[in-house]
């Protein structure tokens, strides 16, 4: 069905069009950063200051606030946001088209608008803090108060904030990987809010097979032919955490695992295929 290809479409351009505007955010807070830490006593290029100052950190740290909001960061985020009343009008068309119900997008605004706020507190708010600013902060305070060289220094930033040739930046893999789980959430939740107590053949689970998908979410789409019976959702989530834990691996390839903890039947249209899954979990309701 075409609604689905084109859901699949929407969340990738939509996670894409947030990532790609993650690196020249990065360079900025990595210049603003080198800034400060260029005119720091040095000898023989090591820090020689002492123990970095509390008015030093907090200068740093205000210059990391100051970069994100120059570059655009919170206007960026919150157009993303913005956008999942595009994913919930696809959500109720895929209810209706794949899965059998008659469904409305006003049934399922709630959903939306708590997973709007769930993904501005982890993009805007602590999240990003805990998991972006804080370990730059972390970097710089052992570095400096422990005499290290300033070169190195640099170097380590450079690697976490706009990465290198084998990773990406921290802000680009932060916030894709929570683009798509909050993507795949919200239209998860809101596929359970409508299922839930309702009789279920089983569950329709689309998405691309890539040489790096994971070995669950290949044998529920190919194995399986994108189609898991209800009765046996409890036994495949099963197996994908024993495979997971043995390691195991298709056609010496499609490795099981990243599985998120705790994946019930109650949340797989959630969760999927775990951490950063593209996949998408569809319930039909017998006929």
């Amino acid at each position: 069905m075409a609604i689905i290809s084109q859901n699949d479409l929407l969340k990738e351009q939509l996670t894409t069009a947030l990532a790609d505007k993650m690196p020249f955010i990065e360079k900025k807070v990595l210049d603003a950063v080198f800034s400060i830490i260029d005119k720091l006593d040095t000898i023989n290029g090591e820090f020689s200051g002492g123990p970095l100052s509390l008015d030093t950190l907090l200068q740093l740290a205000s210059a990391i606030d100051q970069s994100l909001v120059a570059g655009g960061y919170a206007d960026s985020v919150n157009l993303f946001i913005s956008d999942f009343g595009k994913v919930t009008i696809n959500t109720s068309q895929l209810l209706n088209e794949v899965g059998g119900f008659e469904v409305t997008r006003l049934q399922l605004s709630d959903v939306e608008r708590k997973w709007q706020y769930f993904t501005q507190n982890q993009l805007l708010r602590s999240g990003v803090a805990q998991d972006f600013k804080t370990p730059i902060l972390k970097i710089l305070d052992e570095s400096i108060s422990y005499g290290g060289s300033i070169d190195r220094a640099k170097q380590t930033l450079s690697d976490y904030i706009v990465g290198n040739p084998d990773k990406s930046g921290r802000l680009t893999s932060y916030s894709t990987q929570i683009a798509r789980d909050s993507i795949r959430g919200m239209q998860g939740q809101q596929f359970t809010s409508i299922a839930e107590n309702i009789d279920l053949a089983g569950w329709k689970y689309v998405g691309g097979t890539l040489k790096d998908t994971r070995g669950q979410c290949f044998h529920w789409v190919r194995e399986m032919n994108g189609f898991i019976p209800q009765d046996q959702l409890a036994y495949e989530i099963r197996m994908a955490y024993k495979n997971q834990a043995a390691k195991k691996v298709i056609d010496g390839i499609h490795k099981y695992g990243g599985m998120m903890p705790n994946t019930t039947i109650k949340n797989f249209s959630s969760n999927c295929g775990g951490f950063n899954c593209t996949h998408t979990a569809i319930p039909k309701r017998k006929k």
